[in-house]
């Protein structure tokens, strides 16, 4: 199943109506009685009207979804502003909202990235370690970040159509281990090294920032904790706890990508 951040927010939302409308049928069910009674006989009513097709249940009302607003010491607010303040004439940021695959293994996300450093620093001639480098991940891409402990626990292949090459959802993350030494030594056209891996690994070797929304690691940890049954908030800790080296929280991807624009970053619409 490929599911967009929209469509899973939707039915996320449905599915969390669906648990409340349950929750309150049951609580208005009348006891059973501990002994039956024998039932007198009656007369034979007549059969009952079909009963008319119900709905699907209401989502919560947009009061009721409420996201955190981090204060500056409740997240790296110095590290982020580091990376975002960089004395650099050129530099790019994405914004990535779902986890885009070229073919299985292979992330569109760094492959851009990747594509970009090099046309940059080689192509253009700006220099090796000239060109700054970032992307801001937001929505589903937001598993991009977590390490393999939670791809096993969490079923994010499955969620998000993240298949391997025979077509089974992905139970670790793949897209973020080195294909290679990630070495700067010889041709950068002719594989084998840092220039051409496609991994996390090898963008964050290439001074790489990534950074990722608290929001959407709120509400997707949150969501997917209520479908398998389990706590949103134990959820969204152990998320956080288990994020890769390299990436960092922001309080929000639209408010790290304004900052980063209003920087002069140039944003790189991932599509």
């Amino acid at each position: 199943m490929n599911m967009t951040r929209k469509s899973f927010l939707r039915n996320s939302l449905l599915a969390a109506g669906a648990l409340t409308l349950a929750r309150k049928a049951s609580a208005d069910e009348p006891a059973a009685a501990a002994e039956p009674k024998a039932a007198e006989p009656k007369a034979e009513a007549p059969p009952a009207e079909p009963a008319a097709p119900k709905g699907p249940p209401a989502p919560p009302p947009p009061s009721a979804i409420h996201f955190p607003v981090l204060k500056p010491d409740q997240f790296d607010s110095k590290g982020m502003w580091k990376a975002l303040k960089v004395k650099k004439k050129h530099k790019f940021i994405f914004e990535s909202v779902h986890p885009h695959l070229i073919v299985p293994g292979l992330s569109s996300l760094y492959i851009h990235i990747q594509n970009a450093l090099n046309s940059g620093e080689i192509s253009m001639g700006w220099g090796k370690g000239k060109v700054a480098s970032a992307a801001v991940l937001l929505g589903p891409s937001i598993v991009y970040s977590l390490n393999d402990a939670m791809w096993a626990k969490y079923p994010f292949g499955a969620a998000f159509g993240l298949k391997d090459a025979q077509g089974k959802p992905e139970t670790s993350n793949v897209y973020h281990k080195a294909q290679t030494e990630l070495s700067f030594d010889g041709d950068p056209g002719a594989g084998g090294n840092v220039y051409q891996d496609w991994s996390g690994e090898a963008c964050i070797k290439r001074g790489t920032t990534f950074m990722v929304c608290h929001n959407a690691l709120t509400a997707f940890s949150g969501m997917m904790a209520m479908q398998m049954g389990g706590d949103p908030k134990a959820a969204l800790a152990e998320w956080k706890a288990n994020m890769l080296p390299g990436f960092m929280i922001v309080p929000s991807g639209v408010g790290a990508l304004h900052a980063a624009m209003e920087l002069g970053w140039q944003m790189m619409p991932l599509l």
